[in-house]
Formats: C-alpha cells, structure tokens, sequence
C-alpha cells in the first residue's frame, strides 16, 4: 500500500527556541514565586500569579512536542492530546491555508479523528520534508481536489522538487 520509509524522522521545535522558551519558563516560575512572597501586600497579586504559572506551563508544554514519522506509525507527542496513528488507518489527507499570511496546515483523516500539522509550529524547510514525506509514504488517492490545488496555489519556493 505504502513505500517504506528509509529513516525515522523526528520534527521538533528548533534547538534555539526550545532553550530560549524553557529559560523563560524558568523565570516565570520565579516570577510566581515573587508574586507568591507579596501576595499579602497587594491584592493584585492573586490575579497575577495565575497568569505567570499558565505562561511557564504553556512555554515549557510547547518545548516538549514533536512529530515522529517512522515506517509503522505517525506519532505527535508532547501535548495534551498525544496521538499514535498507524499509516493504514490514514483516510484522507488535506492541506488548507490559514491565518492572514496563508500558512499551510496539514489535516489528516484517520477513523473519527483528525490530526491537524501547522507551519506555524516547525520551520519552512521541515514543513517540506513533512509534506513530501507524507506524499511518498501514502498512495495518491488518499489525498484530496483541495490538497492538489492548494498544493499548486502555494508559492514557488514552496514546490518540492
């Protein structure tokens, strides 16, 4: 049904971010802390804590996911919501533009679920390498009219070769 994949591949947030995003997680939680030693000086400081603790979670949440493609399974982990999903269960595969810049998002179908790919997260050249990835390893008919012409509609530098 599919080709094999030669490598696993692991996309990931850059090494940059992902150490910028944890150190100021870490100071965050300092931040907390401080809120936490003045907290009976200002009344303020009860709304504040709850805002300092939801940005280091979200800063440290979002160092931790990755794509995982490997020759038996697509893995997403890191979130809330991991998800394993064998390549045969892939029912459909979509890619829409979003946002006010157009970036592309990949949707793929598999049972009641979906699992969305946004190249907001990863950079431009692993959102390519996920996009001709997923056309080598799935056969064409799973992929939709829509995909096709927003695959054409993208820009040049978009086009794999």
């Amino acid at each position: 049904m599919s080709n094999p994949l030669h490598t696993t591949q692991l996309f990931r947030l850059p090494t940059f971010p992902r150490i910028l995003f944890r150190v100021l997680s870490v100071v965050m939680l300092g931040l907390s802390a401080f809120t936490i030693a003045f907290i009976n000086t200002s009344p303020v400081m009860v709304f504040v804590l709850p805002v300092f603790l939801f940005l280091a979670w979200s800063m440290f949440a979002y160092t931790r996911q990755y794509l995982l493609l490997t020759d038996s399974l697509l893995t997403r982990k890191g979130s809330l919501k991991s998800q394993e999903i064998d390549w045969n269960d892939i029912t459909q595969v979509d890619l829409k533009t979003v946002g006010k810049y157009d970036d592309p998002q990949i949707i793929l179908y598999y049972g009641d679920r979906t699992l969305t790919i946004a190249r907001s997260f990863f950079l431009t050249k692993q959102f390519k390498a996920i996009l001709l990835l997923l056309e080598q390893k799935l056969p064409a008919t799973l992929f939709t009219t829509q995909y096709h012409h927003t695959r054409q509609a993208l820009p040049a530098s978009w086009q794999l070769p």
